[in-house]
C-alpha cells in the first residue's frame, strides 16, 4: 500500500481522492475517484465526497461492487505533501515529504496520522469515507452467518444485512437489551468467565449490537472475573458511530453493592485507541456511597440508586435522564436476573454455542428461590454461523401490552 501511495506523489496539483483494491499478487494501481479544484484542500475533498455518498447511495454501491478495499487522499497540508490511505480494517498508510526535499517518510499502523500530528479531522473524514465506499472488513474465519428463521437463508449475510437483523424498533426510543451466551446444557460461564463459550461469530454479533449502544451495563462480578475493559473499535467503526450521532465509544455503567473493584484495571484506563474515555459510572446504594474513598470518586462517577441495595428501576430511569436510552446489558447472571425480575428487559439476544460442558456453573440469569419472573417472550429471529453457533433474538410486547403478574 505504501508503495502504491508513493506512485501517486506529485506537487502543485489539486488534491486527489483514490480507491485501492487488494488483489494478489499485488494491489491494483490506485484508481482516481475524484480530483479537487484549485484551492480545495484534502479535508475539503473528503467532506465533499462524504456529502455525495450521503446523498447518493448508488456511489457507495458502485464502489463496493468494484471491490474497493481502501481509500486514499493525496494533497498538501501545512506545507508538506501527504498521501494518506486507510483500509477496511482501519489500518492507516501515510507517505509524507517536504516541498524542497526529495526524502519521503512512510509509516503505517492504526494511528499513523495521530503519531505524525496530522489533523484529527482528516482521520475522521477518511474513516467515514472508507466504511461508505469500501464497507466493513470480511468476516473472520468461522464467523459467516446466515438466516434461519423466519426465513432460512442460503446466502451469507454481510455486515449491513446482519445489522438489519438486529436493528432496534426505534433508533431513539428506550430499549434495554441483554446480550449473553450459553452452552447447550445451559451454562453461561466457566470459572466465572464466558471466554470458553464465545466464538468469532459471537464476537461479530456482539460488536454489531454494540454499534448502536449508548451505554453498556454490567455487574461487578463480571468486571472482576473477566478483567473487563472496552473492546477497541477500528477508525471506520468509530466513524460509523459518530455518523449516527453517537460518541466514539458507549459509556459503561457497573452495578455494585460494595465498590470492590480494581481501580487500576482495564475499565478505568482513561483512553483506548487514542480516544479519551469518559469515566465509568458506578451504580451503588447510598450505604456504599457513604463509605466510598476519594480514589473511587477520581476514577469513576458514582450514581446512587437505592439505600442498602441498588434499585435498578431508579438506576435505569436516571441513566435515561442522562441520555442513555439504548442500554446493552452484558451480565453477569445476577444482574440479568435482577433486570428480568424488575421487568426492565425489552430484548434478549442469546448465542447457543455447540458445547456440552457437563460441569457446574451459572445460567444466563440467577436469583433467589421463589416466584419466577413473569411475562411472555417471543422469538423474533434466529441465525446460524458456520461453526454451529445459534443466535436467538427474543423480544417482548411494548410496556402497555405486557401482562402484570
Amino acid at each position: 500500500m505504501l508503495e502504491e501511495l508513493s506512485v501517486t506523489w506529485r506537487w502543485g496539483g489539486p488534491p486527489t481522492l483514490l480507491t485501492i483494491s487488494h488483489r494478489p499478487p499485488k494491489p491494483a494501481v490506485p484508481a482516481i475517484l475524484a480530483s479537487g479544484v484549485d484551492g480545495h484542500t484534502p479535508l475539503d475533498l473528503l467532506a465533499h465526497w462524504i456529502d455525495q455518498c450521503r446523498r447518493h447511495r448508488g456511489i457507495a454501491n458502485t464502489q463496493r461492487d468494484l471491490g474497493v478495499d481502501a481509500v486514499a487522499v493525496s494533497g498538501e497540508i501545512d506545507g508538506q505533501h501527504i498521501g494518506y490511505a486507510m483500509d477496511r480494517n482501519g489500518r492507516e498508510y501515510l507517505v509524507r515529504g517536504q516541498r524542497h526535499g526529495a526524502e519521503r517518510r512512510c509509516t503505517s499502523g492504526t494511528d499513523a496520522a495521530a503519531r505524525t500530528r496530522l489533523p484529527g479531522l482528516l482521520t475522521e473524514r477518511l474513516a467515514e469515507l472508507v466504511w461508505r465506499l469500501a464497507g466493513p472488513p470480511p468476516p473472520a474465519a468461522g464467523s459467516r452467518i446466515r438466516d434461519m428463521w423466519p426465513t432460512a437463508g442460503l446466502i451469507d449475510l454481510d455486515e449491513d444485512e446482519l445489522h438489519e437483523r438486529y436493528a432496534l424498533p426505534s433508533p431513539t426510543g428506550d430499549h434495554v437489551r441483554l446480550v449473553t451466551v450459553s452452552s447447550i446444557d445451559g451454562l453461561a460461564a466457566v470459572n466465572g468467565a464466558s471466554t470458553a463459550l464465545t466464538s468469532s461469530g459471537d464476537q461479530r454479533v456482539y460488536r454489531l449490537v454494540k454499534r448502536d449502544a449508548d451505554l453498556l451495563l454490567l455487574g461487578a462480578g463480571t468486571i472482576r472475573a473477566e478483567q473487563y475493559g472496552q473492546t477497541a473499535l477500528s477508525a471506520p467503526e468509530i466513524a460509523r458511530r459518530r455518523a449516527n450521532g453517537l460518541p466514539p465509544y458507549p459509556a459503561v455503567a457497573v452495578v455494585t453493592r460494595s465498590l470492590d473493584l480494581d481501580l487500576s484495571g482495564p475499565l478505568f484506563q482513561r483512553s483506548i485507541g487514542g480516544h479519551r474515555q469518559s469515566r465509568p459510572i458506578l451504580i451503588v446504594p447510598a450505604a456504599a456511597a457513604a463509605k466510598s474513598r476519594a480514589a473511587v470518586a477520581e476514577a469513576a462517577e458514582l450514581l446512587v440508586a437505592g439505600d442498602q441495595d441498588v434499585d435498578l428501576n431508579q438506576a435505569v430511569q436516571m441513566l435515561r435522564q442522562r441520555g442513555h436510552r439504548r442500554i446493552v446489558c452484558e451480565g453477569g447472571p445476577s444482574l440479568a436476573g435482577q433486570l428480568a425480575r424488575a421487568d426492565l428487559l425489552d430484548e434478549v439476544c442469546v448465542t447457543i454455542t455447540p458445547q456440552l460442558l457437563a460441569v457446574a456453573g451459572p445460567r444466563i440469569t440467577a436469583g433467589p428461590a421463589g416466584l419466577p419472573a413473569g411475562g411472555q417472550w417471543q422469538l423474533h429471529r434466529s441465525l446460524l454461523d458456520e461453526q454451529g453457533n445459534l443466535f436467538l433474538r427474543y423480544t417482548r410486547p411494548g410496556p402497555s401490552d405486557r401482562q402484570v403478574g
